[in-house]
């Protein structure tokens, strides 16, 4: 092996195109694999996923006007309203916020230290609402409400009333340990329940209870006659349409906490990852004709020596290893070479990412490696399947 290898390769291989290739293999390479890193690490970011509520919603309201105040009416959502939106192509599914038609008040020791407040409850269907345990359950006759709280609201309190009271501030840990005293009057009734927080929300901001609690709740302490509700909650596969933006805009909705503005840039966030990799895979696919025509000079230039080797008895196998080997070793370092180097740029960004959001934690470098490999593995198929092929036509 060690004669043929001398024989072919070492006294025609051309450093020049080898170089090239490698340069820009590692360019190619390189790109690609910091766009599906950044990719990974950014996506939650632009897209931050509070754990409770499904990804892709969209909660509206109608628009408040001065007329508003002498027609309580004109800012619910009547069946006729829901029913059509329901059937629009990007709603693949339309709740309602059912909210709480009673007195709710609520209180909160810390530390020998609270305070009581009047509050409200509202709920949406349980499919809207992806809580991963048991605890977000009601059942007529218990004596505990699990609650999901808007995470803004417990700032408030730590920045805001606690502040201003000489109180104490509280993680969210701690007030999921901690039970608040919630009282429920209404049409000749008054209960008192165990508030118990499961989670907290970064995306809905309201004060959200089981369904099953807020149906049997209505039911025992409301006085009001239900009404048409104010909020719908939808689910679509992509805020970012922008039919739903010009939809909304016809008919006088509102979407709450810009979802559509937050669709609009996770959808730019891709359009901008899949240019970068495109671009990426454009070079590498340059890099790999540029090794597959350095390749083929050399076999052109060995042309003789390969017939001769043939005529002797090596087989296409034997003869084709050397330049297999080249190919594998030559890809084998644009691979480690392209890994490393965005491993490098991670480290710098990272640190920056976690100064300006604190609760960001980066994805794992599984998806740069993953890319690396499978980059490798079908460059060096290709080359060798193109220098077989070659080969058997001498």
């Amino acid at each position: 092996m060690s004669i043929i290898r001398r024989l072919l390769l070492r006294e025609h291989v051309s450093w020049t195109q080898l170089t090239g290739f490698f340069i820009a293999g590692l360019v190619g390479a390189g790109i690609v694999l910091f766009g599906v890193q950044a990719w990974a690490d950014l996506h939650p970011f632009f897209s931050p996923d509070d754990g409770f509520i499904k990804k892709d919603y969209i909660v509206i309201t109608k628009r408040v006007g001065a007329l508003d105040l002498l027609n309580r009416r004109g800012n619910l959502f009547t069946a006729a309203e829901r029913d059509e939106l329901a059937r629009q192509p990007f709603a693949d599914r339309v709740g309602a916020f059912t909210p709480s038609r009673f007195q709710v008040s609520a209180g909160i020791q810390v530390q020998g230290a609270g305070f009581t407040t009047d509050m409200f409850f509202e709920s949406v269907p349980d499919e809207f609402v992806d809580a991963r345990d048991e605890r977000w359950t009601y059942n007529p006759g218990d004596s505990e409400i699990p609650i999901i709280l808007p995470r803004n609201y417990l700032n408030l309190y730590n920045f805001g009333f606690a502040r201003s009271r000489d109180l104490p501030t509280i993680s969210e840990g701690v007030v999921s340990m901690l039970r608040l005293s919630v009282r429920v009057t209404g049409n000749g009734h008054a209960d008192a329940f165990a508030g118990r927080v499961t989670g907290f929300s970064n995306r809905l901001n309201t004060i959200l209870v089981p369904e099953p609690f807020m149906a049997w709740a209505n039911a025992r302490y409301a006085t009001a006659p239900p009404a048409d509700p104010a909020r719908l909650i939808i689910e679509t596969g992509n805020p970012a349409n922008k039919e739903i933006a010009k939809y909304f805009q016809q008919r006088g909705y509102d979407a709450e906490n810009d979802k559509l503005n937050d669709g609009s840039v996770v959808w730019f966030l891709n359009i901008l990852t899949t240019a970068v990799i495109a671009i990426g895979l454009l070079i590498c696919l340059l890099a790999l004709y540029l090794l597959t025509i350095s390749i083929y000079l050399i076999i052109q230039k060995n042309s003789d020596k390969l017939r001769d080797l043939l005529l002797i008895g090596y087989r296409v196998r034997e003869i084709a290893a050397p330049y297999q080997m080249l190919v594998v070793v030559v890809n084998a370092i644009v691979a480690v070479l392209a890994i490393t180097a965005v491993l490098v740029a991670r480290a710098h960004y990272i640190p920056f990412l976690t100064k300006i959001w604190p609760e960001f934690v980066p994805a794992t470098p599984a998806p740069a490696i993953a890319c690396s490999l499978a980059l490798f593995v079908l460059t060096c198929f290709l080359n060798i399947l193109a220098l077989r092929l070659r080969l058997r036509k001498i």
